[in-house]
């Protein structure tokens, strides 16, 4: 489907866990806002960097062969949910984006915020098949649609294991990938996602959108991103974005 491979590799929009309880402030209903845990509430968090979130979505769909978002869907029981003391420093968190629960205000938690939710995407299960997710990945294509990831971890690679089978199935369709990456929170699943492509077992290019993200406290962003960029993922901005050429193949 890349039909001028020459120009470069396909642009693959890569949107990380901006759900309603990752992205609303607790008086609007989000259960696990990101911002800084441990400044003592100075932090106005995710909130701050929608406006740039939006742009560097938008930029996806306009530029990139395919958008696929990922998200935490969670059931109780997941190994990072721990409703009686959740420790963040130990990986453990309250419950949130509970997409498997039988409570329906638990599982608007889970759904990507209005700004961005995508349009009829085609979803990756949790427990998806690789055969599925070829599927999956060959459907977007074919009808131009978005794919949304559900993930059980931090990690996409970890949380849905057929994840890789749906970047065999883009690479075949497409050739040479690479990967624009934006969302929360940026030392937690966005850290899962952009070292899982900087992985040696896969190392894909990646670019981080910087502006369209944000962190937990957890590590500091000038070190996450020295770390990131001596692995070789290359930072951008949106304004970077919008200043970079149109990508070798059709838009999802």
């Amino acid at each position: 489907m890349n039909s001028n491979p020459s120009s470069g590799p396909a642009l693959v929009g890569w949107v990380v866990d901006a759900q309603n309880d990752f992205m609303l402030p607790p008086e609007r209903g989000g259960r696990l806002y990101v911002h800084d845990l441990f400044d003592g509430g100075k932090d106005p968090g995710a909130t701050q960097i929608l406006p740039a979130l939006v742009r560097a979505v938008d930029w996806m769909h306009a530029h990139c062969a395919v958008v696929v978002y990922t998200g935490d869907w969670h059931a109780y029981g997941d190994e990072e949910i721990d409703p009686v003391a959740p420790d963040a420093a130990k990986g453990t968190y309250p419950p949130h984006c509970m997409g498997l629960s039988e409570d329906p205000e638990e599982r608007r938690g889970a759904e990507v915020i209005d700004e961005i939710r995508p349009a009829n995407p085609v979803v990756l299960a949790r427990d998806a098949s690789e055969w599925e997710a070829s599927e999956v990945a060959r459907t977007a294509l074919r009808e131009r649609r978005p794919i949304f990831i559900h993930k059980s971890r931090f990690s996409v690679f970890e949380g849905n294991p057929a994840t890789d089978a749906l970047l065999d199935t883009l690479r075949d369709q497409l050739g040479a990938l690479e990967f624009v990456v934006a969302g929360v929170a940026r030392d937690v699943c966005v850290k899962g996602a952009v070292e899982g492509f900087l992985d040696p077992a896969r190392l894909q290019p990646v670019t981080l959108v910087t502006d369209a993200t944000w962190g937990l406290g957890l590590e500091s962003e000038a070190e996450s991103l020295a770390r990131w960029m001596g692995d070789g993922a290359a930072l951008v901005t949106t304004r970077g974005l919008a200043l970079r050429g149109p990508a070798a193949s059709p838009t999802v």
